[in-house]
Parts: C-alpha cells; sequence; structure tokens
C-alpha cells in the first residue's frame, strides 16, 4: 500500500510543486511530465535478480536515475543555466546522490516500522542504479548536444 502511495503520490507531488518552487511558469512542462511519467512506470517494470536477491535495480535505475536526469535537465533548461561539462556532470551527480540517499534513508524508516519486512540489504545496488541511470541520461544529453551543434555548423558553412 505504501509502495502505491510513493508510485504515485511522489510524481504528482513533483509535477505540481517544482514549478512553484524554482518560480518559473510551464515551460518545459513537458519534460517534468515525461520524468514523472517515468518514475510512476518504474515501479512496475521487472528487476533481475543480483546474486539471488531482488534489488529492484531497474526500478531504481530507470525511477531514480532517469527520473533524476530529466528533473535536472528540465531545472537546467527553466533555469537557463550554462556551465561547463564537469560542473554539469557533478551537479547531476549531488541531485542524484541527494534523491538516492533520501530514498534509502525512507526505506530505513519503512524497514523499522514493519512496512518493509524483505529487508534492506539492496541499498549499495540502488545507489548504484540510481547513478548509472543519471551518467545513461547525462551521456545522452551530451551526445544529442553534440549532434545538434555539429549539424548547426554544417548549416552556416
Amino acid at each position: 500500500m505504501i509502495f502505491s502511495l510513493v508510485a504515485i503520490g511522489v510524481p504528482l507531488l513533483v509535477f505540481f510543486s517544482a514549478p512553484k518552487v524554482l518560480k518559473v511558469g510551464r515551460e518545459w512542462w513537458w519534460l517534468l511530465f515525461a520524468a514523472c511519467l517515468i518514475m510512476f512506470v518504474s515501479w512496475s517494470l521487472p528487476s533481475p535478480l543480483i546474486y539471488g536477491q531482488q534489488t529492484q535495480f531497474t526500478t531504481h535505475f530507470v525511477g531514480g536515475g532517469l527520473f533524476t536526469g530529466l528533473l535536472w535537465l528540465y531545472i537546467k533548461l527553466v533555469k537557463h543555466w550554462h556551465a561547463p561539462w564537469w560542473l554539469e556532470a557533478g551537479s547531476l551527480f549531488a541531485l542524484v546522490c541527494t534523491l538516492g540517499v533520501t530514498n534509502e534513508l525512507f526505506e530505513v524508516v519503512l524497514y523499522v516500522t514493519g512496512h518493509m519486512p524483505e529487508g534492506i540489504t539492496d541499498t549499495s545496488w540502488d545507489l548504484l542504479a540510481n547513478t548509472l541511470g543519471a551518467l545513461t541520461l547525462y551521456l545522452v544529453y551530451i551526445l544529442t548536444r553534440f549532434v545538434l551543434a555539429r549539424n548547426a555548423a554544417r548549416r552556416e558553412s
């Protein structure tokens, strides 16, 4: 029951509160919507067993990492923030770490209160999946930016 509330509640909370917190209009709303939709869908994706243990790796890769990457890109675009690649990558890493650790602390609370009887021994895999998901999105972003810049340069010459 709690995971159903989280799967629905967190994306809705992010979608409706992010523009208010960032003090922006609805520009790039579709990117924020895509991030929240990805988080919602991630709860229903199958995950592989790792060393015989269910880790929800896919859920964290998609709903943690890709979601965070899209959220980061949304913030970057609505705030018109430009920085060197290493600073962008560092800010994305900081965001995925912050959200990932927050999620893991929430799981500890659920475990202590008896709402997560299967345990919390998959924390390292969860954080790895979050980071790999964010890195994947960042690499796609960098590649897309490179291709677009290259195509623009070709059109000019």
